[in-house]
């Protein structure tokens, strides 16, 4: 089963507290990962903050998508749910008794209502997620930036927000991207890379790919958007 119905929009998916007004409990924030029919894995991100309540976001790995956000996250007792939006599917399941692993169901709207097994298994305690972090090095364009197309005597605000992470593969750069005057944020990139100063970034919710050339200080991308006919887009450093 591969996801489908990718739209323009997105919202952070935030774990709301649980039952008796108690937050989540901190032992599940971490990195999970799950497979869907055996044959497309996905990763799950949680994390909590100083009062350990909890946020999330999705990776579809083979798909190329990364930071899917999601809404109407619940942890009641050990009932866990949410929303992923953008492919207007659901998860529900049941967090085991060391909380190490919730089973459930996925249901999506591609799926006529059918639910398919999933399990998310935790492959990083919140420790081990914050231990690497501190190992890796920051890429060239770590940070945020933001520009303007102008097209057809319009224009159109889009931003930029790079970190990387640390992954089986090495240290990675993922994205989002807002598209602010269409009130379209957390917009998940694909692949996003930097060589020596040229720039590449893959939207795939968009259909759209951005190239660039990063200035020698580092404060300005220079370069195009793409969804079909290149316009010249610049970024700046914010």
């Amino acid at each position: 089963m591969r996801f489908a119905g990718f739209v323009v929009a997105g919202c952070m998916m935030t774990v709301l507290l649980g039952a008796h007004g108690q937050p989540a409990p901190a032992p599940l924030a971490g990195e999970w990962s799950g497979s869907l029919g055996g044959t497309l894995p996905l990763v799950l991100h949680l994390q909590a903050d100083a009062s350990e309540a909890l946020t999330a976001t999705m990776d579809s790995p083979a798909q190329g998508v990364n930071g899917l956000a999601g809404a109407n996250a619940k942890l009641t007792g050990s009932s866990f749910s949410f929303e992923i939006p953008l492919l207007k599917g659901v998860f529900t399941g049941t967090v085991s008794a060391d909380g190490k692993t919730i089973s459930g169901t996925w249901t999506q709207a591609a799926m006529q209502g059918q639910s398919e097994p999933l399990e998310w298994k935790q492959t990083k305690t919140a420790a081990q997620v914050a231990g690497e972090m501190g190992k890796v090095k920051p890429s060239a364009i770590d940070g945020d930036w933001s520009g303007t197309l102008s097209a057809g005597g319009q224009t159109l605000r889009l931003a930029f927000h790079f970190h990387t992470v640390p992954t089986d593969a090495g240290d990675t750069i993922r994205g989002l991207m807002d598209s602010l005057d269409q009130d379209a944020t957390g917009i998940p990139c694909g692949k996003v890379t930097v060589d020596g100063r040229k720039v590449s970034v893959d939207v795939p919710a968009a259909k759209g790919t951005y190239e660039g050339t990063l200035s020698a200080d580092g404060k300005t991308i220079t370069g195009t958007w793409s969804q079909g006919t290149p316009v010249e887009l610049d970024l700046t450093r914010k």
